[in-house]
């Protein structure tokens, strides 16, 4: 990336602070509802950029132990899918509790990091 350009997160960050500062207080109605819609978007996505890369991350690694194989996301969550369906996995596993745990927490911190506070 130039040098020269803000990283996405911070740009989005910036796109969302004016429209709920400028456009938000302005509007009424479905247009208000719309915007706040968009807004909590935005924030999303800026979620994402900034938490995401680390949470996958951290979720291969717990996966790679797991299931004692390399690969990437998607493979090695099919691949602890087959181990706990073919019972080579114990729901009960406290290994794979945690997993899920994290992994839960994680996606929750990017959509919604509210729902962890309750």
């Amino acid at each position: 990336m130039p040098l020269s350009l803000s990283p996405a997160a911070d740009m989005l960050a910036t796109i969302r602070d004016y429209l709920e500062a400028e456009i938000l207080p302005g509007l009424r109605d479905d247009k208000w509802f719309n915007v706040k819609v968009a807004l909590n978007m935005l924030a999303t996505v800026e979620r994402e950029l900034r938490l995401g890369p680390a949470a996958n991350a951290e979720e291969a690694s717990r996966l790679a132990a797991l299931t004692g194989s390399q690969g990437s996301l998607e493979e090695l969550n099919r691949l602890l899918a087959r181990a706990i369906r073919a019972g080579d996995i114990d729901l009960a596993d406290p290994e794979l509790l945690d997993h899920l745990r994290r992994t839960t927490a994680d996606a929750l911190r990017i959509n919604n990091p509210q729902w962890l506070a309750r």
